[in-house]
């Protein structure tokens, strides 16, 4: 098992969901989402994740984001990126990667904040493909990031066990 720390966005996930459907392997797994602390194994205790999170949220007030754009990465995923909120993103992801989750940080890979739509193995007739599919629907959302969760997530990344939320002040 292993811990993660996602932010859902409020938003109508119908176009990014069909897309997900198609694309996604983690589309059963978990709603469209955007990962702050990637998944770190479940030897680090939950209480003392659950403060460090808090400690650090606390001094964090909701800010604004808006998703647009999309970006391939090193690993073939595609993304649909922050087109604002993308520095608080990044900031509030690094200081997340301190105390306890500081030996965690992936310090080889920077740290783009987005919402994964799917992944194209280089196939460029696939990629071709969902290019043509996403472009049309016009994806652009703008919505505040004002709450994250913690999510304990089974082994092989088959399930989710449980969530607990954490609510950024106004």
């Amino acid at each position: 098992m292993s811990y993660a720390l996602v932010h859902y966005p409020n938003i109508n996930t119908e176009y990014i969901n069909q897309i997900r459907q198609k694309y996604d392997p983690q589309f059963n797994l978990i709603e469209p989402h955007i990962t702050l602390v990637f998944p770190v194994i479940e030897s680090i205790n939950e209480n003392n994740l659950i403060l460090h999170i808090d400690s650090i949220l606390s001094k964090w007030k909701i800010f604004p984001i808006c998703l647009k754009g999309l970006q391939k990465s090193w690993d073939e995923y595609i993304f649909l990126m922050l087109e604002e909120g993308k520095v608080d993103m990044i900031e509030l992801h690094n200081e997340l990667y301190t105390g306890i989750l500081d030996e965690y940080c992936r310090d080889n890979l920077q740290f783009v904040p987005h919402l994964t739509l799917g992944i194209c193995r280089k196939d460029t007739d696939q990629f071709l493909q969902f290019l043509k599919e996403v472009q049309h629907l016009g994806l652009n959302y703008r919505c505040f990031v004002d709450k994250v969760h913690l999510i304990n997530i089974a082994d092989q990344k088959r399930s989710i066990i449980w969530s607990k939320e954490f609510v950024l002040r106004n």
